[in-house]
């Protein structure tokens, strides 16, 4: 199953590229300091346009650093998003899973406190930071089903960007779990 739908919100798996999305906003793991570092943020990044960046420093010139968990939002320069999320993930170690149910958490909460209706997602986490998919999978999407049953007033689609059926499998074997 690629899709199930609570209290009205889809949670969708798709495989394709986050990028060239049209959903309200993407979701990007970040770090601290919302600097391009990894894959998947440099190339948002600079498909978004420097004016991202700018405004990611001026954040960070306010808060100095953000927590791992936390997220923060910006405009979403030339992307077909009009909104970027970043959030800190946790690498993994000891305390990483409730990190990541934080980081998750925190991502759904700002979109949806900000009125946005679809949020696009990419496992976080497991670019350069020790997750695996099926580990991510295991905490992220109970945290959106626990999300969407319990707190949200805005979200209609939550989808989930994988690059390949490897990810996929390990997603979809998650979420048919959810609906069981």
């Amino acid at each position: 199953m690629n899709k199930i739908i609570l209290n009205n919100t889809d949670i969708e798996l798709i495989i394709n590229e986050i990028i060239n999305t049209d959903l309200d906003a993407i979701v990007v793991p970040s770090n601290s300091r919302l600097l391009p570092s990894g894959t998947l943020r440099c190339k948002i990044l600079r498909e978004a346009g420097s004016k991202v960046q700018i405004e990611c420093n001026k954040i960070i010139n306010k808060i100095a650093n953000i927590p791992i968990g936390k997220a923060v939002m910006t405009m979403g320069g030339d992307l077909k998003a009009s909104r970027i999320i970043h959030v800190v993930g946790p690498r993994f170690g000891k305390s990483a899973s409730k990190q990541l149910i934080l980081a998750t958490w925190n991502s759904l909460k700002i979109g949806d406190e900000a009125g946005l209706r679809s949020l696009a997602f990419n496992p976080i986490s497991i670019e350069n930071l020790g997750f695996n998919t099926k580990i991510c999978a295991e905490v992220m999407l109970p945290t959106m089903k626990k999300y969407v049953l319990e707190k949200n007033k805005n979200l209609k689609k939550i989808a989930i960007y994988l690059k390949d059926l490897p990810e996929y499998k390990d997603f979809e074997n998650v979420l048919d779990g959810l609906v069981a």
